[in-house]
C-alpha cells in the first residue's frame, strides 16, 4: 500500500468516527472515563474491604505456587478453546460496514486495511482483561506473601497474556480457514489435557511427577507477584510472537464472513444500546449460525399415506385438542419448543451446569470469590433455558389473540424450561461431586434450587422485553411521558439508571449464592432444608410477578391518576 493510500484510509474512517461522535466534546469523552474510573476505585476498595479468605487458610503461598500454574493454565487454554470455535464461526475482528463493502472491496493492501481494527481488538481485549485479573491479584495479595502492587501487576500482565492468546487463536482458526469441528476437536483436547494436568495438581498436593500441561508455563505468569521461572519468561516471548503473527495473518480475513459480521454486529451494539437483552441474545445465535431443529429429537420418520384397505385401529390414537386443559396445551407447546434445540445449545447448557458445580464446590472448599462465577455461570443458563417463554414473547400477536391472561401463559411456560434446568443441574451435581466426592449428598440435594434460583435473572430480563399495555408503556408511575424529562432523576444520571436496569435481572439471580454460601458456613441437612426453602419462596414469588405484572402496573397507575384527579378536585 502506497503512502497516498494510507493516508486515504486513514482520512476516511477519520471523517467516519467524526460523523459517528457528531458534537461530542472531548472534555465530554474524558468525564466519562473519569467517572467510570472514579466507580470502579470505589467498588475495588468496598470489594477489597467487604470480601475476605479470598484464599482458603488451610492454603499456604507455597502451595499456591505449585498448583497455581496449572490452575490457571487452563483458564488460559479455555480462552484459546473459545478462540478457535469464534474465530471459525467468523470472529474476532467486527469492522464496520462501509469498511467491509468499500474499503475491503478497493484495490488496497487488505492487510494493511485490516492491520489498526485487528490491534484495536486485541488491545480491548487484553486491557479488559488485565483490569479484571489485576483487581483479582490485589485481592489474593492479601492472605499471600508479596504486595499488593505485585500481585496485581502479575494479575494485568496474566490478563493481558490470556487476552491476546484468545484474539491471537480467533485469528488464525479465522485465516487458516479452520473447519468449525477441527476447532472445535483442537480447543477440546487441548482442554482436556491441560484438565488432566491441573487435576493431577490438585489431587497429588503439589507434587509435579503426573502430568505437565501445555500451558503450565503461560498460568506462571500470574504468579510473578514473588517469583518467575526461565521458562514463563520464555512463554511470555512466545505469546507475543504468536500474537504478532496473528496480527500479519489480518489479510487473510474473509470478506464474506466479514460482512455477515458487519451487519450483525451493528444490529447487535443498537440492541445492546436500548437494553433489549433477547434481540442480544438472538443476535449471538445468529453470530455463531446456529438454528433451531427442523426435526424434533426423538420425532419419528413420517409414515406412508395409509391404503384404503387399512382398518381404523391400525390408527394411531392422538388426543383431541379440544379435551385438553389450556395449561396442558401450554405446556405441550414448551416441551415441543426444547425438542428443537440445536444439539450445540443442548451441549452448552450441559457445559454451563458442570461449570455451576464445580465453581459451587470451589467456594465450599476454597474461596468465596467463586460464588460470583457461580451467580453469572447460574444466569446464562437460565437465558440457555427459557426458549419457550423467549419464543412466546417474540410472538406478540399471536398471544393477545388467545382468550387467556398474557401472564398466566407466560408463567406456564416456565414448567418446561424450569424442567430443562432442573435435568442440566445434574450435571453440575455430577462435576462438584468429581471434584470432591464429600459434596455427594450437599451437591445433589441442592442442584437443582441452586440452579431455579440462578434462572430467576434471566426469566426476569426476558419478560421484561414483553411489549407492555399502553398505558405503561407511554407514562412514568407519576403520570409523565416517557419522553419528558423526570425532575426525580436529572439527565446527568441517566446512564446509571440504565446500567442499573441492565444488571438489576443478574443481581436477582444472586438468590443462587444463598444455599451454596450457606453450605460453606455450616455443611449440614438442615442447612440444606432451610436454604431450599428460601429458594421455593423466592420461585414462588417469581411466578405470581409473572403472572400479574401487568395488572400491577396499570392497577398503580391508575391509582396514582384516581389520586392526582381527587387532589385537583379538591383544590
Amino acid at each position: 500500500m502506497s503512502s497516498t493510500d494510507r493516508r486515504t484510509v486513514r482520512d476516511l474512517r477519520a471523517l467516519r468516527r467524526a460523523r459517528r461522535l457528531g458534537d461530542t466534546e472531548w472534555f465530554d469523552i474524558a468525564y466519562r472515563v473519569y467517572l467510570f474510573a472514579f466507580g470502579g476505585l470505589i467498588a475495588v476498595v468496598v470489594l477489597s474491604d467487604a470480601v475476605g479468605e479470598v484464599v482458603d487458610d488451610d492454603v499456604t503461598t507455597d502451595q499456591v505456587l505449585a498448583k497455581g500454574p496449572a490452575v490457571l493454565g487452563l483458564v488460559v487454554m479455555a480462552a484459546i478453546a473459545i478462540g478457535l470455535r469464534g474465530g471459525s464461526e467468523g470472529g474476532p475482528v467486527a469492522l464496520e460496514a462501509a469498511d467491509v463493502r468499500h474499503l475491503l472491496m478497493s484495490p488496497v493492501d487488505r492487510r494493511m486495511a485490516l492491520l489498526r481494527p485487528v490491534a484495536q481488538r486485541m488491545r480491548s481485549v487484553a486491557f479488559g482483561l488485565a483490569l479484571g485479573a489485576g483487581v483479582i491479584g490485589q485481592l489474593v495479595a492479601r492472605e499471600l506473601e508479596g504486595s499488593r502492587g505485585s500481585w496485581a501487576a502479575a494479575g494485568a500482565l496474566y490478563g493481558a497474556t490470556v487476552g491476546a492468546l484468545y484474539v491471537a487463536a480467533a485469528m488464525i482458526a479465522h485465516a487458516a480457514r479452520l473447519p468449525r469441528w477441527v476447532a472445535t476437536a483442537i480447543g477440546v483436547a487441548g482442554f482436556g489435557w491441560q484438565a488432566a494436568a491441573a487435576w493431577s495438581v490438585l489431587a497429588d498436593d503439589g507434587r509435579r511427577d503426573a502430568i505437565t500441561g501445555p500451558l503450565d508455563a503461560v498460568g506462571g505468569i500470574g504468579m510473578w507477584g514473588i517469583r518467575s521461572e526461565p521458562s514463563e519468561i520464555v512463554a511470555l516471548l512466545v505469546v507475543a510472537l504468536v500474537s504478532l503473527a496473528a496480527v500479519e495473518l489480518g489479510g487473510g480475513l474473509r470478506i464474506e464472513r466479514l460482512a455477515r459480521r458487519a451487519d450483525l454486529v451493528s444490529q447487535l451494539k443498537f440492541a445492546a444500546t436500548i437494553q433489549d437483552l433477547r434481540t442480544v441474545v438472538l443476535l449471538r445465535r445468529q453470530l455463531r449460525s446456529e438454528v433451531l431443529r427442523t426435526r424434533p429429537w426423538g420425532a419419528r420418520q413420517p409414515r406412508p399415506v395409509p391404503s384404503v384397505a387399512a382398518t381404523p385401529s391400525a390408527a394411531r390414537p392422538t388426543r383431541d385438542p379440544a379435551t385438553a386443559t389450556p395449561g396442558s396445551l401450554v405446556h405441550r407447546r414448551g416441551f415441543a419448543s426444547l425438542r428443537r434445540l440445536p444439539g450445540a445449545r443442548l451441549w452448552r447448557i450441559v457445559l454451563l451446569a458442570a461449570l455451576a458445580g464445580i465453581l459451587a464446590s470451589l467456594t465450599v472448599t476454597n474461596s468465596p470469590l467463586f460464588v460470583v462465577g457461580v451467580v453469572g455461570v447460574t444466569f446464562l443458563l437460565g437465558l440457555e433455558c427459557v426458549e419457550p417463554l423467549s419464543q412466546e414473547i417474540d410472538r406478540p400477536s399471536l398471544t393477545d389473540g388467545v382468550p387467556l391472561d398474557r401472564g398466566w401463559i407466560y408463567s406456564h411456560h416456565l414448567v418446561a424450561s424450569g424442567a430443562l434446568v432442573a435435568a442440566a443441574s445434574i450435571a453440575g451435581a455430577a462435576a462438584a461431586t468429581a471434584i470432591e466426592p464429600a459434596h455427594a449428598a450437599g451437591a445433589f440435594a441442592l442442584a437443582v434450587p441452586v440452579a431455579l434460583a440462578g434462572a430467576i435473572g434471566a426469566v426476569v430480563a426476558t419478560v421484561r422485553d414483553a411489549p407492555q399495555p399502553a398505558i405503561v408503556r407511554e407514562t412514568t408511575l407519576i403520570g409523565q411521558s416517557r419522553n419528558a424529562d423526570s425532575p426525580l432523576v436529572p439527565p446527568e444520571f441517566a446512564g446509571m439508571k440504565s446500567a442499573y436496569g441492565s444488571f438489576m435481572p443478574v443481581v436477582m439471580s444472586g438468590v443462587a449464592a444463598i444455599p451454596v454460601l450457606a453450605m460453606r458456613a455450616e455443611p449440614t441437612a438442615g442447612t440444606a432444608v432451610r436454604t431450599s426453602i428460601a429458594v421455593t419462596l423466592a420461585l414462588i414469588l417469581l411466578v405470581v410477578w409473572v403472572q400479574r405484572r401487568d395488572r400491577w402496573s396499570i392497577g398503580l397507575r391508575r391509582f396514582v391518576e384516581e389520586g392526582r384527579r381527587q387532589t385537583k378536585a379538591a383544590t
